[in-house]
Parts: structure tokens; sequence; C-alpha cells
């Protein structure tokens, strides 16, 4: 039994106050009428519960109680819906395909109906106080048969009419099914009858799970709608240098790939300036894929980096890097390697399109394996090129098997991990998507490390300190994951720097050749004032992992802050040699290691320049943060202080270091005004 409060986000941008008390009301009335009706919560997710039930019965009366005080003042406008299938339940999963369409059969319902399949249905037959009425006949995404669903009918319900259900995206009529599945059905159980009720809140979830993908007809396959690539070079005359790879990217599509249409770049320059989503201008401009571009320089080096997505399906088919070194014709060369490649990938896509239309794709599970391993070992590396290479290989494991959960965890880590910390994508393409390709992942197969990445991601991107501290206890006693030692970086966040240490320790007893356990360890002697014992760590460890970039972007920091300028300019140019993204720490690492040298102020200025404009097109890796402590750290507090508030208002991933941030300790202990207003503001936990 799924259910969503609808438009909670919506509430939270209005009123959080209001938004709070409503799923404080929410979680209490949940918990009350699910013992009462003999359900057990068996693992909270998000604002939401995965609940067990004895039967379909325990089930229904349990929603329609609910729905009966969700409309008492303040009003929960939610909507349920249930299903009933074999589950398998073990220790540290819930497995079953009940999940899957319990939760399609929610996203068609209303705030204050109960909606539930024929199974459920059958189940109340017998049960004259119940009247339910028929609706339609559904086709659900990744639900391999139809299902008909039906609403429970009460003068304290809304039973929407049936005709709200003819001919909508996500169903299909269908004569005579009803009596085939009346008649033919074979109930499935598991010791007795269960049915699972998964109550996910805050508009968050299942985004994707919801949207049925239309059927591509040949002039949509044969569309493409080339973006302005971006200059991140620092450099405002390469504006030039990027509007002419555009340029050209768009006369050798036309001419060389067969395009029906390449959309014109006056079109989607509309379309950018009015801030429209890209999946809203690729539905109304009819296009079927869309190339992304960003040029970036280090030294004499141009590189292009080039994404191209399938706008139907919302997936990155295919990424690379291209490579020039600066001189005459570089718009030229860069566009002419790279045209040819993007050709291939259209046609051999369009040709897997073609062929998927009369027949499915079939892998056995040996080489949807392989692909996974390879897109894993790729994500492990943690640098943008290969990041960009994993990602078709996890949507290739998506379109293979789409009820497979580990395609859309691989994608969630990455757009968690590539957003949250180097700074990859766009801030809100970070959040959103790594929210949709997590809730996706749950819904399929909701495992602990999905629950610790839900964790990561409702406190690094939402700041969202209830549901972290809520949830802490409950995955923290679980095995570290090996995406980074979150428990320790978390305490350390908050200024509990014991629980840090102890958690690092753990991390280091799992993980002993990740520096990451180490590097916060180091962190948290550092930040507790033990400097000796810090340093100690960092003489045993610097050179062991060097190579390790979490270990060298934090314990950099702590050179840095320590005063250790040769230990942190070692650690700066390891980065550099290693990492040729211009990640905003490490444009931040460039800005002070120049100035600490008294080097060209212009030559700083573009590194500064180069983090405005990460800010300005609203990338991830908190460039506005970084922006703040450069100031900071030359003593131009005024302007420190200015970038520190945008990096407040958006809500930046590096502002929950706020409260133990070396630099900002002086503002603390002076209690100047400024510090202490977006320190208040933070509603830190206690």
């Amino acid at each position: 039994m799924f259910t969503d409060v609808q438009g909670y986000t919506a509430i939270m941008h209005e009123d959080e106050q209001r938004a709070l008390t409503l799923r404080s009301r929410h979680r209490k009335l949940f918990n009350e009428l699910t013992e009462k009706h003999r359900g057990t919560v068996v693992q909270y997710f998000g604002d939401g519960t995965l609940t067990v039930f004895d039967s379909a019965l325990d089930a229904v009366e349990c929603a329609l109680e609910l729905q009966k005080a969700f409309r008492q003042a303040p009003v929960i406008p939610v909507r349920i819906g249930i299903h009933m299938g074999d589950i398998v339940l073990s220790e540290d999963d819930i497995m079953g395909d009940a999940v899957n369409v319990a939760s399609r059969i929610e996203s068609v319902g209303v705030p204050g109906s109960v909606f539930f399949s024929d199974h459920v249905n059958d189940q109340l037959r017998s049960h004259k106080k119940f009247e339910t009425r028929f609706l339609d006949v559904f086709r659900f995404k990744n639900v391999k048969e139809p299902v008909p669903v039906y609403a429970l009918v009460d003068d304290q319900l809304v039973v929407p009419d049936r005709k709200a259900y003819v001919k909508t995206k996500s169903h299909s009529n269908v004569k005579g099914i009803g009596n085939r599945f009346s008649n033919n059905r074979k109930m499935l159980q598991w010791g007795g009858v269960l049915v699972l009720a998964l109550c996910i809140l805050a508009g968050l979830y299942f985004t994707l799970a919801k949207k049925e993908l239309p059927i591509a007809d040949d002039a949509l396959l044969r569309s493409i709608a080339v973006l302005p690539v971006q200059n991140l070079t620092g450099i405002s005359e390469n504006d030039v240098l990027c509007e002419t790879i555009t340029d050209d990217l768009i006369g050798q599509l036309s001419d060389g790939v067969g395009m029906i249409k390449v959309v014109p770049k006056s079109l989607i320059q509309d379309y950018l300036d009015q801030g429209e989503p890209l999946q809203k201008m690729a539905a109304t401009l009819n296009v079927g894929y869309i190339l992304e571009g960003a040029l970036h320089h280090s030294d004499s080096l141009y590189n292009l980096d080039l994404r191209l997505a399938d706008a139907m399906e919302r997936m990155y088919l295919w990424s690379e890097r291209y490579d020039h070194v600066s001189g005459a014709n570089v718009a030229t060369m860069l566009q002419s390697q790279a045209s040819g490649a993007i050709a291939s990938e259209l046609n051999a896509h369009y040709r897997d399109r073609e062929k998927s239309s009369a027949q499915n794709l079939a892998m056995d599970n040996k080489n949807v394996n392989e692909l996974l391993a390879r897109a894993d070992a790729l994500t492990d590396k943690m640098d943008k090129e290969s990041m960009y290479q994993a990602m078709p290989l996890y949507q290739k494991v998506i379109q293979l098997e789409p009820n497979r959960a580990e395609g859309y965890m691989g994608l969630a880590r990455i757009y968690t991990i590539g957003g949250m910390i180097w700074g990859f994508f766009k801030q809100e393409e970070s959040r959103t998507r790594a929210a949709d390709y997590l809730e996706k992942s749950i819904a399929l197969k909701p495992t602990l490390e999905a629950s610790q990445y839900l964790l990561v991601s409702k406190f690094f991107f939402e700041h969202d300190f209830e549901y972290s501290e809520e949830h802490l206890s409950l995955v923290a006693i679980l095995p570290p994951f090996p995406d980074g030692a979150f428990y320790s970086v978390y305490n350390n966040m908050l200024g509990r720097f014991d629980e840090s240490i102890h958690y690092a320790e753990n991390y280091i007893d799992r993980f002993p050749d990740a520096g990451n356990g180490f590097a916060q360890m180091i962190r948290a002697y550092f930040l507790v004032g033990d400097w000796a014992k810090a340093d100690s760590l960092m003489n045993r460890c610097d050179s062991r992992f060097k190579h390790d970039l979490f270990y060298t972007r934090d314990v950099a920091m702590v050179h840095l802050n320590m005063g250790n300028m040769e230990s942190f300019m070692e650690m700066n140019n390891i980065l550099k040699t290693n990492f040729l993204d211009n990640a905003a720490v490490h444009l931040y690492y460039d800005a002070i290691e120049m100035y600490y040298k008294e080097e060209n102020p212009s030559k700083i200025q573009e590194k500064l320049n180069l983090l405005e404009d990460q800010y300005n097109m609203g990338m991830s890796g908190s460039p506005a943060w970084f922006l703040a402590m450069y100031h900071f750290y030359i003593k131009d507090d005024e302007t420190g202080f200015q970038w520190l508030q945008k990096s407040f208002d958006r809500k930046d991933v590096e502002m929950l270091w706020l409260k133990t941030e070396y630099i900002l300790q002086r503002f603390k202990k002076a209690q100047d005004p400024r510090y202490t207003k977006l320190y208040n503001q933070m509603h830190w936990p206690e």
C-alpha cells in the first residue's frame, strides 16, 4: 500500500512550519493505526514507511481509517494504493512485484481515495460492509500483465468518476479482461496472505515511475537539439569559440547524419532564456535527442566534453572528451573529432530502436552482469570522464532489464557523489535525478545500501536534519558502504567529534585500504583541537593515500588550515595531475596557492571567474561556498559573507560545514551577527 502526500514539496516551499506539522501528524496517525490493524512497520523510507499486514482486509481497514483521520483539520491530502502478492523478507531486504504494482496503483490515485488491485478486491467480496467501484484496466510501466484497479466507496472517501480514467497515458482499456482476470486468477501466498504497504511522502518520490513513455515515431527518432556549448574556461574571449563549435556541430549533424530535423539554435535559446526544463523543450519541439557540451581549458590544452541524451527516455546514451592543444583551428579540430562519433552513435541507437520496435531486446543475465561490473568499476574511479562513460552502461542495463534495481542504483550513486562532492552536474539536476533513480531502485528492491543513499541525499541535498537524525541510528548500525565515511563526515559537520572518530574507526576496520576513513579521523582530531594527533596521522597516511581522491581532497584542507603550505601545495599538485576536471574545490585550492605564492592577480581572478561561472550556471560542487572561503582567507570578509549568503540560499552541500569550518571560527567566537544569522537559520539538531 503506497501512500503519497500530494503537493508536499509546494507546501514546504510556501509554509515550512505547516509542512512539518502535517508530516508529524501523518507519522503519528500512521504509526497508531498501523499497530491497531496488526501491521508491522519494517523500515522507514524518506517520510514514509514500509509495512506488512497479515491480510488484505487489515490493510483496507487501515487505509480507510487513515483517510478518515486525514480529513480532520489540518487536512492531509493523501493518495493510497494497495496490492497483494508474494514477497520475500530477509534480514536486509524485501523483494517482490507487489511493491512495484502497489506504487503504480498509488500513482493514478487522487487525494482522499483508496485504490487497490483486483487481487485485493476479490478478498473484499465476502465482506458486505465494503463497497467498491471498478475504474479501469491499467497497463503500468514495468508490470507485465494489465492490472484491473478498483476504488473503495465510502461517504468520507473521494471516489472519482470512472470517466476520469478513460484514455489516460498510464493505462488502456482492454475488452473482456475483467472476466478473464476474475475467473483465471491464481492467488499468491506467503504463509498467510501478506499485503505490502509502502508510505512515501514529500512529493519527491517515484517521479520517473509515474510517467509512461510515448511510442516513438520515426520523425522523433531522427531529430536532435544541440544545446549551446558552455564556456567553462574562465576566459570570456572563448565565448566566441564555444559559439563556433556549436554552429559547426549543428552544421555537421545537419549534413552528415541524415537527420530529418536539427532544431534551430534560436529556438533552443528561447527556451533556455525562459528557464524551461529540457524535457519540456524536447516535448514541445518534438525532439528525440539532446546534445550537451562544455569547453574547459587548462595550461595549453582545450577539453571539449559532449553528452548525447535520449530526450524521450531521459537517459544518457554516450559521452566523450576531446582534447586539442591551444592554437589555430581549435573549433574545427574539436568538432571534427566529435561529429563522426556522434553520427555513429545516433545511427546505432536508431537501428536499435527500429529493431526493438519489432522485437524486445534480449540479453542473458551474464551479459547484463558484465555491463554492471564495467559500469561499477568506472564509477569507482570517481572522475568525471569515467562517470560519464558509466552512465550509458547503466542505462543499457535499465533498457534490457527495466525491473532490475542495480541500474537505477548506479545512476543514483553517480548523481549523488558526482553532484554532491565533485560538481559534475547542475545542482538541481543532481538533486532531482539522484532522488528519481534512488526511488526507482527502492521501489524495485529496497536494499540497505539504498536506505543509506537515501539518508545521504536527504542530508546533503536537502539539509533535512529531522530525517537524518531520525534515520541515522537505524542505518548507522549497518556495515558502512564504500563510497565514503559518511557517518564520520556527518558528525564532523555537526561538531560531534568523538562520534566521528568512532565511525571512522569502524569504516577503517571494514575498508582498511580506503583513505576516506583516515581523512575523516584526521579532520576530527584537527577540528577538536588535537593538532598533534592529526599531524601524526597525516605523516603516516599522506604518502600511502596520495592517489586516493577523497583523502587528498579533504586532508589538503587540513594542511591548509594548519599552515602546512608545502604539504598543501604538494597535495594540490597531485589533484591537478590526476583529476583534470575543474571541480569547485580544486579551483579554490588553486586560487589559495596562487595567492600564497603572490602570483599575478589576474591569474587568480581567472580561477575565481571560473567559480563564479559555475555558480551562475547552477552547477553543483558548492562554488559559492568556496568563493566565500577564499575571500575569508584573504580577509575580505564583506565579500565573503555575500558569497556565504548565496551558498546558504542555494543549499550548497558544503554549507553543512558552517558549524565547524575552521576559517569561520573567528566569526563564531566573536558572535558576528552576520555569521550568527546564518547559523541560526540552519536549524541545527541538538
